[in-house]
């Protein structure tokens, strides 16, 4: 081999050596530059993280990320629509992978794979990744809101009575929400770098279950139970039902698929109650004095309207074939009670076999008895009378020695429930100690409850049963 060409090999071997050695000093100095910082070109969205520690990567990613949480997605269906913020749709974004990511860019654990990993972030632009993920709890609420906002429910034709005329409501179709793509919709919409991201959801028309045609038998049945007249005869008056007042005792219903027009048994007793109200003489119950047997007041013996009788032949003639139908009204008597009463105190004793309560009203006074014989009376406070104490009998049917009331927030100490809301108990006391005082004694100012005094609440918790009839009256 000549000198000269031994010569231009050494130089070509010499040449790339030193690009070799060049590259490697470049790559050294580059990777040393930016030991623990982010290499070149790594980017979220349009900002370049290059020469950023962890923890300067880490506020701008969390910075971008809870902005981009604030931005609002818009879901349309139809006509209507739901805003909601992105983080309300139960999205999350795992900030920590994103910084990790960042500073994965150009690093391997391979020294020559790393050369060229970061050599490669020299000139390849690399735009990091949302990890996205869901809180399924939340994602499943923001669901449920989306079908309900969106969603428009069918509604079924129907038929309803106006002054004796058969009208028809119209069904209309609803639609439902297809949900489908709803969740790839979200990423988009956190990706995007818009502040408001609206997107068109796909609907499933639903078609109503009721329509026009569906009617007709009950449109039918209707009309034919209006074409009848009622009149109701007693003791020469004469009680007249139209077709109006029968349109008033029609109601129609919707089961199993089908739809039927059927007499409301209520709106009918409602007609004969206003009958009975012109035609009943109450009855009056006798009244003897306990003290000496005399007749403190005379009874009267009462007729009433047989109501029962007259709904059943008010519905069995509209179900007729005649169309004019005429009732004769009977009526019943009820014969006077004899009450034993005490003259002073207007408390009938023996009301009731056993133990038994007798509140007064009038007299704020409660007493308690056991058949005929007084067992206690006490004073008490009942409802004022904006919140009055029913009246009427009822019965014990629950007892709790220190009852709290969540409605107003105190104790009811000896508390005896009588049904509903409403108890007998001592004077109510509040959290901090404070006791209603017994001044209020003899005066309705209570919510309704039978208010007694320290030692008597007790004294007739102890005695009362539960079950035990409680009668108040005025």
């Amino acid at each position: 081999m000549e000198l000269k060409t031994k010569r231009r090999i050494v130089k070509t071997i010499f040449v790339i050596l030193t690009v070799i050695f060049a590259l490697s000093l470049s790559m050294f100095l580059y990777n040393y530059a930016h030991a623990g910082k982010i290499y070149r070109n790594v980017y979220i969205d349009n900002i370049n993280l290059q020469g950023k520690t962890k923890a300067q990567t880490k506020n701008i990613i969390e910075n971008i990320v809870n902005k981009r949480l604030e931005n609002r997605l818009v879901v349309q269906s139809e006509d209507k629509e739901l805003e909601a913020g992105i983080a309300e749709t139960g999205i999350q974004i795992d900030t920590q992978k994103m910084i990790i990511e960042a500073f994965q860019q150009g690093r391997d654990d391979n020294f020559f794979r790393s050369l060229y990993a970061s050599a490669e972030t020299v000139y390849k632009k690399k735009q990091l990744d949302y990890p996205i993920s869901f809180d399924q709890d939340l994602y499943e609420n923001y669901l449920g809101r989306v079908s309900s906002n969106l969603e428009i429910p069918p509604i079924d034709a129907s038929l309803e009575i106006k002054n004796g005329q058969v009208i028809t409501n119209s069904s209309k179709s609803g639609v439902t929400i297809d949900l489908t793509n709803l969740e790839e919709q979200v990423k988009n919409g956190f990706a995007d770098s818009q502040e408001k991201y609206t997107f068109q959801i796909q609907t499933v028309p639903i078609t109503p279950s009721l329509i026009a045609e569906d009617l007709a038998t009950a449109k039918s049945q209707a009309e034919s139970y209006m074409n009848h007249s009622i009149t109701l005869t007693l003791n020469d008056q004469v009680y007249t039902a139209d077709r109006v007042t029968i349109g008033g005792w029609i109601a129609f219903k919707s089961e199993g698929g089908n739809y039927y027009a059927y007499l409301n048994n209520a709106a009918i007793k409602t007609f004969t109650n206003k009958v009975a109200a012109k035609n009943d003489i109450s009855v009056i119950d006798i009244k003897v004095s306990a003290v000496d047997g005399g007749i403190l007041q005379e009874g009267r013996q009462g007729i009433y309207v047989n109501q029962d009788e007259a709904l059943n032949k008010i519905v069995n003639g509209l179900k007729s074939s005649s169309q004019t139908v005429t009732i004769a009204l009977s009526q019943y008597m009820k014969d006077p009670q004899t009450l034993t009463v005490f003259p002073d105190e207007g408390i009938v004793p023996g009301r009731f076999p056993g133990k038994y309560i007798d509140i007064d009203l009038t007299k704020q006074l409660l007493t308690i008895f056991e058949g005929m014989n007084q067992m206690g009376q006490y004073i008490i406070s009942s409802g004022k009378a904006s919140m009055p104490t029913p009246t009427g009998t009822r019965t014990v049917i629950n007892k709790d020695p220190r009852a709290w009331s969540n409605k107003y927030g105190l104790w009811m100490p000896w508390w005896m429930g009588i049904g509903g809301d409403y108890g007998i108990h001592e004077l109510p006391e509040w959290p901090n100690g404070y006791k209603e005082g017994e001044s209020h004694l003899g005066t309705p100012v209570s919510h309704g409850c039978v208010r007694l005094g320290v030692g008597a609440a007790q004294t007739v918790y102890n005695w009362a049963e539960i079950g035990i009839p409680v009668y108040i009256h005025k």
